[in-house]
């Protein structure tokens, strides 16, 4: 925990006054800070960074480390694209039903805090904002328990074997390959080299 907080003391403090530049960074706060926005980013810095580690684990042999970066694959795409359908849609759900109106229960506030009359207005839009991030992120988070079990497992599997036939695939062609070039190559005998150097007739060696 002091490492931590040592790590966050060296980040300089910065204020910043221009109204545009700070309505900008809220605006890139609160796209980053959305469940869809953020599972994609972590999918996409995932897809870059994870697979060329367990490609080039040394610890292991090639075709384990390709297995492994195959199965990594398949656990990035399934999980991000799983996560992001499943947290989209309970984020526009949490929209439909946290209306700031709460005077009659309706609902589009069937899920807006009752307190929220009591908060100044100036603060009422950024706390609601933060309010549905964190309820479909919670939320998400308990409905992605079963989607991890119905879908990202067979998903996953599918990619991952998919990924795994084209590289064995990929080995037997270059294996091919290779031997018909090998088999390709005429070799001249000897006896034959000898005749040519020394311009020897056919009869001159037996």
């Amino acid at each position: 925990m002091k490492i931590s907080q040592r790590l966050f003391d060296m980040i300089p403090n910065m204020s910043v006054n221009n109204k545009d530049r700070l309505k900008i960074l809220n605006k890139i706060g609160d796209y980053m800070g959305r469940p869809f926005e953020n599972r994609l980013i972590m999918g996409a810095t995932a897809i870059a960074t994870q697979p060329f580690i367990d490609e080039h684990n040394k610890r292991v042999d090639k075709e384990t480390a390709r297995t492994s970066r195959n199965r990594t694959i398949g656990k990035i795409i399934a999980g991000t694209a799983v996560g992001c359908i499943v947290r989209s849609g309970v984020y526009k759900l949490i929209q439909k039903t946290t209306s700031e109106d709460i005077s009659i229960d309706r609902w589009d506030n069937f899920l807006t805090p009752r307190g929220s009359s009591k908060v100044s207005p100036h603060l009422q839009k950024n706390r609601l904002r933060n309010y549905r991030t964190v309820a479909a992120t919670l939320i998400a988070m308990f409905v992605m328990i079963g989607t991890n079990i119905l879908f990202d497992v067979p998903l996953t599997t599918r990619i991952s074997n998919y990924l795994n036939k084209r590289d064995a695939k990929k080995k037997v062609q270059m294996g091919n390959a290779d031997s018909s070039t090998n088999t390709n190559k005429y070799i001249t005998p000897a006896k034959d080299r000898i005749k040519d150097k020394f311009n020897l007739s056919s009869g001159g060696l037996s």
